[in-house]
């Protein structure tokens, strides 16, 4: 239900570039978006889209050392100030379990309202999840707000979304990234490394998490499959396909997908991974993000 009288204020959703949203879609749904840096063999880069995502993959493939890192202070700031014309800000973010960047961006807040005592309200949401598992979410919200809830009914159903409605799954196939940064332990790693044993990875409760793991690569995205089938059963759900390099196994990814007689697939739309998950991941993982329900049309 509408309120009429909701109508006047003024909400604006803020994100940061985890999130993964296209040039695209971050018109679309008139979204601001906070820039997080990564660091490859010492230099920094800030993750605002400046460097073509096929060069960037070859960064991180041919350098030793990937990280990143959280927004800078100042450009937290800037995004608050922009937008104080505004009644409240909905600020969507990775996950907290994930990164500081939320810890971050609730000091500069404290800061900024130091200064600013009659600033307008603001909202940090946990996300619990990085790429399209917060990228929806921010599309979700702006959503709602077209249709004129409020920020606590938005926030209810935010939290909806997130906790039942979606999903990921990914696995890499190279590993070393992983280990590296401490996302997988060892035995993992070995076993990947000495068997082809590709670990299948999802967020569980804000964390990525193993939820299975398969001998060879066909036989990792069948169980992908199963899984997917298990959650969401005669569900409609859209897809957000991950892209990093042109392979074959993408495509049989995709035929896979395509064959699943339930749950229904309203859409599948291919995304470019992004430079911080990529940083983590290396070049070679293979996933998706799943909303059950989701409409961009």
């Amino acid at each position: 239900m509408k309120l009429s009288f909701l109508k006047d204020v003024k909400i604006k959703v803020i994100t940061d570039s985890t999130s993964n949203l296209t040039p695209e879609q971050v018109e679309k749904y008139d979204l601001e978006v906070i820039p997080c840096y990564v660091v490859i063999d010492g230099e920094d880069i800030l993750d605002d889209g400046s460097i073509p995502q096929s060069e960037f993959y070859d960064m991180i493939d041919n350098s030793k050392k990937s990280q990143t890192s959280l927004p800078t202070p100042s450009s937290i700031w800037e995004a608050i100030e922009k937008y104080q014309a505004y009644d409240h800000l909905i600020m969507i973010h990775v996950g907290e379990k994930l990164s500081g960047t939320i810890n971050a961006i609730r000091s500069v807040i404290k800061q900024f309202r130091r200064k600013n005592p009659d600033c307008n309200k603001i909202t940090v949401y946990d996300s619990k999840g990085v790429s399209f598992a917060a990228g929806y979410l921010t599309m979700i919200a702006k959503q709602l707000i077209d249709q004129g809830l409020g920020v606590n009914e938005i926030i209810k159903k935010l939290d909806e979304s997130r906790d039942h409605d979606i999903k990921v799954f990914l696995t890499v196939s190279d590993l070393k990234k992983l280990f590296a940064g401490g996302r997988i332990g060892r035995v993992t790693y070995m076993l990947g490394d000495l068997l082809h044993a590709y670990p299948i990875l999802s967020l569980v409760d804000g964390k990525l998490e193993p939820v299975g793991r398969e001998i060879g690569f066909e036989r990792t995205i069948n169980k992908i499959i199963r899984l997917i089938q298990e959650y969401y059963r005669d569900d409609k759900i859209h897809i957000s396909f991950a892209q990093v390099k042109p392979r074959e196994k993408n495509d049989y990814f995709r035929e896979k997908l395509l064959e699943m007689e339930s749950p229904k697939i309203t859409k599948i739309v291919d995304f470019l991974l992004g430079n911080i998950i990529t940083c983590h991941t290396g070049t070679q993982v293979y996933g998706l993000v799943i909303a059950r329900n989701f409409r961009d049309d």
